[in-house]
């Protein structure tokens, strides 16, 4: 993350202030010039300024930043979905003051538009790429403003506190059509299994002596019984005495 408290052992270079973030809201105090309304920054955690802006000074508010106070790199845009409304959030640093400013925007929930900062920093190509979409937020003026992490027929925002992972659908009944208690019930699980019998003690004995005659523990056990029913009484048993 970028938003790391800065050093203030040294004062600012270009001011000479001992307190470079008041020596930062100084060098802020223009802004309303271009907004027509009091410059008001606030000190956040990790000791570093925010300004909230108004979605039509954006361009020119981050040009005299650029310009006029050195913050030649901006690292990080941001989407926050507050439900009545969409924020962007901008995270521009100064290398040569050694300073980090954010700045954020108020849109819109129903139509979030705001103007690209492209023209200003060539960075926040990918960066409003990805916060739209995630977020759903139009940068008028992008050059090539389209999906960048998701498929282009991806059908919504995820990042929005209103989206739905996947839209309703009607699945076909399974073709068991058997009764959820009943399909897991190990008694129907069960029918029709074939169980493996181990070979037993002697039972090799008892199969030479009499060939062809299922043992004791087959798993066809019952079809032997069956069939021996069929023997008539005055008939010896098959692999009997004569």
């Amino acid at each position: 993350m970028d938003l790391v408290p800065r050093s203030t052992a040294q004062p600012g270079a270009s001011t000479g202030y001992r307190d470079e973030n008041a020596a930062l809201a100084r060098g802020l105090a223009p802004i309303a010039q271009i907004t027509g309304n009091a410059v008001a920054p606030k000190t956040l955690a990790g000791d570093f300024l925010a300004l909230d802006i108004e979605r039509t000074n954006l361009v020119a508010v981050c040009r005299f930043l650029r310009d006029q106070l050195g913050f030649d790199l901006l690292s990080c845009i941001s989407g926050v979905d507050m439900l009545d409304h969409l924020e962007t959030v901008y995270h521009i640093r100064s290398t040569t003051r050694g300073q980090l400013l954010q700045i954020k925007v108020q849109l819109d929930h129903d139509q979030p538009v705001v103007d690209s900062v492209v023209s200003v920093w060539p960075t926040a190509n990918w960066l409003e790429r990805e916060t739209y979409d995630m977020y759903g937020i139009h940068f008028s003026g992008h050059p090539d403003l389209r999906r960048m992490l998701l498929d282009d027929d991806f059908e919504g925002y995820p990042l929005l506190k209103n989206f739905h992972q996947v839209p309703l659908t009607v699945k076909p009944r399974a073709t068991t059509q058997v009764d959820p208690n009943m399909a897991v019930s190990g008694r129907f699980q069960q029918v029709g299994q074939e169980r493996v019998v181990q070979k037993k003690l002697g039972q090799g004995k008892e199969e030479r002596l009499h060939p062809g005659t299922p043992t004791f523990g087959h798993a066809f056990a019952g079809h032997t019984e069956e069939t021996s029913s069929h023997v008539p009484e005055n008939e010896p048993a098959p692999g009997g005495e004569q």
